[in-house]
């Protein structure tokens, strides 16, 4: 065990907990040698990482040992995520935000950069609207507008729909679609639909993935998660959320991103002039993961060219 931890500690720092209404939360932070009191300059901002669907904060174990000479680094774990506890919870965007902003205030303690993958960049923008004192400047990478879905079924219908939605979406059914997808062969071909440029995915990766899924009170997650997901409430609009935002904003894309197409990264962009697009060749739905070095350059790049507005 010690070991193990050992091994971690060297890719994404040290790993801490905290609880939050009652339930634990896992984190990790990496400080930078350099850093002691809060800055004014986003050159020592303390940099936060949120993962995306199914992930943790072991999935930014690539990209953190490059970014923690620069700056503090912390990762944090969603409810129902990584190692953070699992139960029938009323997850959405709105949980995650206000358990981000308790972190925010109570273990970073001061402004932050943040970069969210998939599900962590709804939830980096939309705490970014609600708590702009927080951030400084934001990344978004691959942005999978949930609202979207909803504002293509008339209104009219919406009721409808969503009765029929909630009808067949048992409990019982989602339990085996769940005990389906978290067989190892499965994970395997999903990733590699989010991984187009790997050949070869490796063992690690997979664990990272798989592990979680074997927790006390996955299954009841994955079911509230899976019943919630397509309501309103799950997260609002991001046309309706970008425009709000005021500090700078990079936004990244893979040009292969088979789960959110890049197709619509344009028509977010615009919705803020503070948006800076910047669309990943050959790269999928992880780019942070998939070409860490790539990301780590141009996040830096952009940080620079802000510094200097």
């Amino acid at each position: 065990m010690a070991k193990e931890l050992a091994h971690w500690q060297n890719r994404i720092g040290h790993q801490r907990s905290f609880l939050w209404r009652g339930l634990q939360v896992r984190y990790c932070f990496w400080r930078s040698p350099n850093h002691s009191t809060p800055s004014e300059n986003t050159s020592e901002t303390p940099l936060v990482l949120i993962h995306g669907f199914g992930a943790s904060i072991e999935h930014w174990r690539g990209f953190i040992p490059k970014v923690a000479g620069d700056r503090p680094v912390y990762s944090i774990d969603l409810l129902g995520f990584g190692g953070s506890e699992k139960g029938h919870f009323n997850f959405g965007v709105p949980l995650w935000v206000e358990q981000l902003h308790y972190f925010l205030e109570t273990v970073v303690a001061e402004p932050v950069l943040i970069m969210g993958n998939s599900i962590g960049s709804l939830v980096t923008a939309v705490l970014t609207e609600r708590y702009p004192e927080k951030v400084k400047a934001i990344a978004l990478l691959s942005v999978p507008d949930v609202a979207q879905r909803q504002e293509m079924i008339p209104t009219s219908l919406r009721p409808i729909v969503g009765k029929i939605e909630q009808t067949t979406m048992q409990p019982w059914l989602i339990r085996r679609i769940f005990y389906f997808l978290r067989r190892r062969g499965v994970l395997k071909n999903w990733l590699k639909l989010a991984y187009p440029s790997l050949n070869i995915l490796s063992e690690e990766l997979i664990d990272i993935i798989a592990e979680p899924t074997m927790d006390l009170g996955v299954v009841d997650a994955f079911i509230a998660l899976s019943r919630r997901v397509s309501r309103p409430e799950f997260c609002p609009p991001m046309k309706k959320v970008l425009p709000a935002i005021s500090c700078p904003i990079l936004m990244l894309w893979g040009e292969k991103d088979r789960f959110v197409p890049v197709a619509i990264a344009p028509t977010l962009a615009k919705t803020n002039p503070k948006i800076t697009l910047k669309i990943l060749p050959n790269l999928g739905h992880c780019p942070h993961d998939e070409d860490p070095d790539l990301v780590y350059r141009l996040f830096t790049q952009w940080l620079g060219e802000i510094d200097h507005l």
